[in-house]
């Protein structure tokens, strides 16, 4: 991308996103700076802090879900795996009526909303008395979710000068990044320690501590009485698709791909979703910007963000599934397992942005799609029931976070990379919508595949199926139309 267009797409952003100028153009005194740096960073640890614990929820459930099993002896797994998906499923619907109703309403107010309902559903989550108010409560947090992480970017921009937009930003992903990585590890030792609901009951405090240190300092932006009002019975109608599709995908194993059951909810699954295309054609503000899907490389690279998604989110239960099923290891020893794949990924995003920037993103994501293929493929070919960590499962899973570097950022860059200025926000929303319902979809399919149990033979099955979504996710991005620059 050249620097003009680098440019361009800054100036794409909304007006959420500019900063007013100063009201006098002299320099103001040394006092006056030092509480305006004070206050961007409560401003950054209020917003980042947000972002942080809404990313981390949803690593942290993947470690808790062999506990979870322990609890509600008399739920199916298939079952279960509702208590990840409704939150993938309201988080994704809500993602992009949420920021248009911050656009509305104030992005102060909607991100302290967003905040308040995380809050209180992860604390009802933890309480819990069945298994129906944990997916009802975890529909609560994706919504709680969906509201604050659209406004968190926003507000943090507010107050940051020009000069030092990029560097936040990067700093703000960062951190997002780092609640998908310590997820697993810090989830993990709090599961088994104390068990599941304290994954949940841990989330209010630092909650609090967002509200607190943003409550005099996240700056107030007028209200926009004019942006249109978001379509939300649209995205209700997409959750409801989203709903559909996998619970006909997860009730395969006990009622048969045939059965009426399956059939019937598929079938009204995809006339949903057609509804919902169809009504965003004549909504201003629709949940899903069908205008949008006439560019290309926005297409290819939601495409691939989908179908990597499945695969990722899918691989990453599994894994649990099996470490603490099949090789017998402990919930502790098996977040810690896990921990190197999340970990190398955040360490390795920043220098793989800067080469896909260099060299293109066929270049670094259609090779690391392969990577990311072969390293689950190793686990489909070599794992047993005898454990082998050291010599088969970190090499793998460092093949495979390899692969996720190279992937999930760049891919997520091109996206946005042909949108029109003034979509630019709308069309990396929608980039997250891709990922969270790819997400859904995986969970739901590698779950019907492994079965109730712990044998090694549907694991395998389930860990060839994952490694296909490598190669398949390479072709939709060598589609990918490259910037200029980069050709």
């Amino acid at each position: 991308m050249t620097g003009n267009g680098t440019r361009s797409k800054r100036s794409a952003l909304p007006a959420v996103f500019k900063v007013a100028p100063s009201a006098s153009s002299s320099r103001p005194p040394a006092s006056t700076e030092k509480i305006n740096q004070w206050r961007a960073r409560l401003v950054f640890l209020s917003t980042a802090l947000g972002a942080f614990l809404v990313t981390a929820n949803v690593s942290t459930m993947n470690v808790a879900f062999p506990d979870l099993e322990q609890t509600f002896t008399t739920t199916s797994r298939g079952s279960l795996t509702w208590a990840l998906n409704a939150y993938t499923i309201s988080f994704a619907a809500l993602l992009i009526p949420a920021g248009r109703l911050a656009d509305r309403f104030g992005r102060r107010r909607v991100f302290m909303i967003g905040l308040a309902i995380f809050a209180l559903s992860s604390l009802l989550v933890g309480a819990a008395p069945n298994f129906l108010v944990v997916i009802g409560a975890r529909v609560a947090q994706g919504v709680g979710g969906a509201l604050l992480t659209p406004a968190s970017l926003g507000l943090l921009l507010a107050v940051t000068p020009d000069s030092a937009r990029m560097t936040t930003v990067a700093k703000w992903g960062s951190l997002t990044a780092l609640g998908v990585a310590t997820g697993p590890a810090v989830g993990s030792l709090i599961v088994n320690a104390y068990g599941w609901r304290w994954a949940f009951l841990t989330l209010p405090p630092f909650c609090l501590l967002a509200y607190l240190t943003g409550k005099t300092t996240l700056p107030r932006n007028t209200p926009n009485d004019e942006a249109p009002f978001p379509d939300i019975f649209g995205a209700i109608l997409l959750a409801t698709s989203m709903a559909l599709l996998a619970f006909s995908i997860v009730q395969v194993g006990p009622w048969g791909w045939t059965s009426p059951g399956v059939v019937i909810s598929l079938l009204l699954s995809l006339v949903l979703l057609v509804v919902t295309f169809l009504k965003g054609l004549r909504h201003r503000a629709p949940a899903i910007p069908t205008h949008l899907f006439r560019i290309r490389s926005l297409n290819m690279a939601n495409l691939a963000t989908t179908i990597q998604s499945a695969g990722l989110s899918a691989s990453i239960l599994v894994n649990i599934l099996w470490l603490t099923q099949g090789w017998g290891y402990s919930i502790r020893t098996a977040g810690l397992a896990t921990a190197p794949l999340p970990m190398l990924v955040a360490c390795l995003a920043p220098l793989v942005g800067k080469l896909g920037t260099r060299y293109g993103v066929r270049v670094i994501a259609v090779p690391g799609s392969f990577s990311w293929g072969v390293g689950v493929l190793m686990y489909a070919l070599f794992v047993t029931e005898t454990p082998n960590y050291w010599g088969l499962w970190l090499p793998s899973s460092i093949l495979v976070a390899i692969g996720v570097a190279t992937t999930f950022p760049i891919v997520s860059a091109a996206a946005v990379s042909e949108v029109p200025a003034d979509d630019f926000a709308v069309g990396g929303s929608l980039n997250q919508v891709g990922r969270q319902f790819g997400s859904t979809v995986g969970v739901a399919a590698l779950i019907t595949l492994v079965g109730p149990g712990a044998d090694v033979e549907a694991f395998h099955n389930a860990w060839f199926v994952t490694a296909a979504t490598g190669p398949i996710a390479a072709l939709a991005v060598f589609f990918i139309r490259e910037p200029a620059s980069n050709s």
